[in-house]
């Protein structure tokens, strides 16, 4: 069966997105093929090989209905991106939250790194620049609720996780660390996919991140206690 090409929604925002959405079930069977076309074209051939063209010898979908649904290439690039994200959100997130159910907090943020830099990685290799450019739009966590923008998530999804394993952290100290688990490392993790790329899937890169995360969450020492 085809994958289902999803609608756009509000966490989109800034992603090239179509034209218009198809209503008949011919014009839906037209995008399904278009973004198995890009599937193919970017885990087969490379993203270099990803041109309107190609999408229409592969797809079978002439240039000019292309064009009726889709401005450009990136529009297409958007919904086969969405369809790992919905995928993740959807099968792979609930999957590791049953996982997790009962560890301990270490060895849930090993877990949720690990799951993280999973995903990170199949977007990264199967469109460099599509995922660079578009980091902050990708995090399938945002699919996971009705969340709006990147702070919304954090302050729901990461400040929830951080009262269910750090309860005595609180005030400014808890959003900050909502901040770091949420954005903050992510962000490194996007740094390094550009600046080498095979680092980011090495064990020792994840337990540095993991590190990092106990650290956010450890209270903060005052400037007098650290002179100490």
């Amino acid at each position: 069966m085809p994958r289902k090409s999803p609608a756009p929604t509000d966490t989109q925002e800034g992603l090239p997105l179509p034209r218009k959405l198809p209503s008949q079930s011919r014009s839906r069977l037209l995008v399904c093929a278009l973004v198995e076309a890009c599937h193919t074209i970017l885990d087969n051939e490379g993203a270099q090989a990803l041109t309107v063209n190609r999408l229409a010898e592969v797809s079978g979908v002439a240039i000019g209905s292309i064009y009726q649904y889709f401005p450009n290439k990136e529009a297409i690039v958007t919904l086969a991106f969405e369809q790992i994200l919905e995928q993740e959100a959807t099968i792979n997130v609930p999957a590791l939250r049953r996982r997790i159910d009962g560890l301990p907090l270490a060895e849930t943020l090993h877990e949720i790194f690990e799951n993280t830099i999973r995903i990170e990685l199949r977007l990264f290799r199967l469109n460099r620049e599509f995922h660079l450019k578009y980091y902050p739009k990708l995090q399938a966590g945002m699919r996971t609720g009705a969340f709006e923008t990147a702070r919304e998530y954090v302050d729901q999804a990461w400040d929830h996780f951080i009262q269910l394993y750090v309860p005595q952290l609180s005030g400014e100290a808890r959003e900050v660390a909502a901040y770091m688990l949420g954005i903050g490392l992510r962000s490194m993790i996007r740094t390094a996919l550009e600046d080498d790329p095979e680092r980011v899937a090495r064990p020792a890169f994840r337990g540095c991140l993991v590190n990092m995360a106990l650290g956010s969450l450890q209270p903060a020492a005052t400037s007098r206690d650290a002179r100490r």
